[in-house]
């Protein structure tokens, strides 16, 4: 029997220090994936902070736009009452007011129409990219044939 316990290999100081690296080890890649898992929830924490603050700026910001658009809109009402008035010194009145208003109705119109152009689909369309894509493709077929 002594024999057979001898056949066993036994413990030693190396195996049971091995061990004790295994579970350092373990403990160590537990703690990194703890680590990494806490660093990207406060990376979204502030990703998310930052965002919000800026979507308050943006929206100070519209704010602030649109109420300076409405005071520009009454100052530009008030002035062309004020070229009306200036005019009806040398007009009747109901003619002053009829020239004021119809000559900013035509710069209306012709801005209107500008933009209709400018907003056109076809006019968005890349032509100069098209026709180099165009001239790529006929040298790459003439080089392969």
């Amino acid at each position: 029997m002594a024999d057979a316990m001898s056949d066993r290999p036994r413990p030693t100081a190396q195996s049971s220090m091995n061990t004790g690296r295994d579970s350092s080890v373990t403990g160590l890649i537990k703690s990194l994936a703890d680590d990494v898992t806490r660093l990207f929830s406060q990376e979204v924490a502030l990703a998310k902070a930052e965002v919000s603050t800026a979507l308050n700026h943006i929206k100070a910001g519209v704010l602030s736009l649109a109420i300076g658009l409405g005071v520009l809109f009454v100052g530009f009402i008030v002035l062309l009452f004020a070229a009306a008035e200036a005019l009806s010194l040398v007009v009747a009145p109901w003619l002053a007011y009829l020239i004021v208003g119809g000559v900013v109705a035509i710069i209306g119109v012709i801005l209107l129409m500008k933009a209709k152009k400018d907003l056109n689909p076809e006019s968005m369309v890349p032509n100069r990219t098209i026709d180099s894509l165009k001239k790529d493709e006929a040298m790459v077929r003439r080089t392969v044939s």
